[in-house]
């Protein structure tokens, strides 16, 4: 039998209606990305993916089930890296930096970016979802890093809080903003390393006492 999902949607038990599900879910991105949710229509999903509406709307009961599937497959694609070492800071934090630089600025989550601000008074929840699932999940995964780093005594600030507020500022804050506004190109591998070893660098040699020795 087929499981029902959190979200409404259906997984199907065959292998083969998880492909034809899986052309819906791809067939939705590309649509709700390129032109928008309002602007998106079930038949022109049904007629990119093939199958029947009765078929779609057997994995996803209403095209919001459906825009929700596709903010949660964009938002939990990648892994984060683990955040733990303590010997090595510098490149545990360059991964990190890096990681998210690449996932937050590619041209995929930059669409998803505008889509979830246009229809966040519509979709209030599904807003919420991205924020939990994507700012808030990096937000708390770093925090607990570096409340591991001031306790051990390797950096020098007051709060946890206070160190992801200036570290995430450095990294993201202004090429974000660019991003909302003004349509920024996306970072190039080579300027996503840049970056990220720029700003690591920059932060330890203000706050890491190890560097100071």
């Amino acid at each position: 039998m087929a499981a029902r999902l959190d979200n409404g949607a259906i997984k199907p038990a065959s292998s083969r209606g998880q492909k034809r599900k899986a052309k819906v879910l791809s067939a939705a991105t590309k649509l709700f990305l390129t032109v928008g949710y309002g602007e998106t229509s079930i038949d022109a999903i049904v007629e990119i993916s093939g199958g029947s509406k009765a078929t779609l709307y057997s994995y996803y009961p209403t095209k919001a089930d459906l825009f929700r599937a596709v903010v949660d497959s964009i938002v939990t694609h990648h892994e984060t890296p683990v955040l733990k070492s303590l010997d090595n800071v510098k490149d545990t934090l360059t991964s990190f930096a890096e990681h998210r630089l690449s996932v937050v600025f590619a041209a995929e989550h930059r669409a998803l970016i505008r889509l979830i601000v246009a229809e966040r008074e519509r979709f209030p929840d599904i807003a919420r979802m991205y924020y939990e699932q994507g700012p808030l999940q990096s937000h708390v995964m770093l925090r607990d890093y570096f409340e591991n780093l001031i306790d051990q005594g390797l950096i020098n600030m007051r709060s946890a809080d206070e160190a992801c507020e200036f570290f995430r500022g450095m990294l993201m804050h202004q090429r974000y903003i660019e991003q909302l506004y003004l349509d920024a190109r996306p970072l190039s591998s080579e300027e996503i390393t840049v970056k990220a070893r720029h700003v690591v660098k920059r932060f330890l040699d203000a706050y890491h006492q190890a560097d100071n020795d």
